[in-house]
């Protein structure tokens, strides 16, 4: 059911136009370069300005056209698995992980809200907690223990019932929920395109459609530089910052073989009378589910259904992504039957082997990467985070004492990975 105005393209992206980059050739010499224009590059290199270093980022796209501005715009502090599962798995770091998806939490409110008094930035953030909804009755165990981690802890979180469920969402789906109130929703392209005008606006230099070529170290420890060859020519550097994330390529193909690039695709409608987005999201909260492959769903600011996932592991495109996904919606909320789309889009999560960020350094280049799935605020945080680690500032987050193994047999997984996807898609039918 398409609009007639239906468009392959990003909603976000549809209604935010990014700030101008930085016109001319590329400096010869900067203190610092970051590779990546996302979330993370743009945060790390504000701060990075900000401490008065020389900054330079380079973009392989158009600013914007990445995941950070593709993504549902769901701002949920979460590595996966409950604080009380980290701390038992992981130890003292595991908790720490967890503390540290908290303060990127924090970090985006005072971004978007002004209280980190910088004025603000406009990206219709809000609050309204999240709905994770047990799609098998195998699931409940998970939800419940989830919520008794969390409240454990002094977070608000609470387990819904069947019964109840209809409080929350209209539909007969789903078997349970939990609903967590720390979890906020966000323009994301809006999101993006302020922080790109804060790093602007801090100094730094930002050059788009230029891309990596190659990353070499030359000189001893202590007194060396990096040579950061570009398809626009090249940088000498201090200091580099991989910040690439699912956009890692063969230019650093140590890195490359840590990060499964996974895609993920969504759709918005028409807008939406009011009373039937009541009737859909009465609470209006940032919504998914237990599947392997989960779905997700949630309102844009502007009043439309916006939903999310994948079918599977094998290869996709958008059209067929697009009419898997109008079904699975109209599957799990007949009231939107007819409902024109009107967007289509798609974009590639950073997937890790443990499902954990990673931080860490290759050739003495730092590199933030893995947010698997939940890296609006985290990626933010971490981009910050690390740059105070640059200027030696703070201590590189906690994720950066894991070890971060490559994908097996890497070569290999266009081969194997849709044999993978069958097995999850088991687990999710039973």
């Amino acid at each position: 059911m398409l609009s007639d105005d239906y468009e392959e393209r990003c909603l976000w992206q549809a209604q935010v136009t990014p700030p101008p980059t930085t016109d001319g050739p590329l400096p010869a010499e900067v203190d610092a370069v970051v590779v990546g224009g996302g979330l993370c590059g743009l945060s790390a290199a504000d701060t990075l300005a900000r401490t008065g270093r020389s900054v330079l980022v380079v973009e392989r796209e158009p600013l914007g056209w990445g995941a950070s501005s593709r993504n549902g715009g769901m701002v949920i502090p979460e590595l996966k698995s409950g604080p009380v599962t980290l701390e038992r798995r992981y130890g003292p770091v595991g908790r720490r992980m967890y503390d540290e998806v908290v303060q990127a939490f924090e970090l985006l409110d005072a971004i978007a809200g002004g209280s980190d008094g910088r004025g603000g930035v406009e990206c219709s953030w809000s609050v309204p907690g999240m709905l994770q909804l047990a799609h098998s009755p195998r699931s409940v165990p998970h939800l419940q223990a989830l919520v008794d981690e969390l409240t454990s802890i002094g977070e608000t979180a609470r387990f819904v019932g069947r019964n109840e469920l209809h409080t929350e969402i209209g539909s007969d789906a789903f078997v349970a929920g939990a609903v967590v109130e720390r979890t906020g929703a966000v323009q994301p392209a809006a999101l993006h395109s302020g922080l790109a005008e804060r790093a602007l606006g801090s100094g730094a230099l930002v050059h788009d459609r230029t891309a990596l070529r190659s990353l070499r170290r030359t000189g001893g420890a202590g007194g060396g530089v990096h040579e950061v060859l570009t398809t626009r020519g090249s940088v000498r550097a201090g200091q580099v910052l991989l910040a690439t994330n699912a956009a890692v390529d063969a230019a650093v193909p140590r890195l490359e073989r840590r990060v499964l690039p996974v895609g993920s695709y969504v759709i918005a409608t028409d807008v939406l009378d009011p009373d039937l987005a009541r009737s859909v999201l009465p609470t209006g909260r940032m919504v998914f589910d237990t599947r392997n492959f989960l779905a997700y769903w949630r309102l844009s600011p502007d009043g439309r259904m916006v939903f999310g996932g994948r079918r599977n592991m094998d290869p996709s495109d958008v059209t067929d992504a697009r009419d898997f996904l109008y079904d699975s919606m109209v599957a799990f909320h007949p009231q939107l039957a007819g409902v024109g789309v009107r967007y289509a889009w798609g974009g590639n999560v950073a997937m890790t082997l443990d499902r954990l960020p990673h931080v860490g350094r290759i050739d003495d280049a730092w590199y933030a990467t893995g947010c698997n799935g939940s890296g609006v605020a985290l990626n933010t945080w971490l981009g910050h985070r690390v740059a105070l680690a640059m200027c030696d500032l703070a201590p590189p987050p906690a994720c950066a004492e894991l070890t971060h193994r490559p994908i097996p047999l890497w070569s290999a997984r266009s081969a194997y990975l849709p044999w993978v996807g069958r097995f999850l898609s088991a687990q999710d039918a039973r």
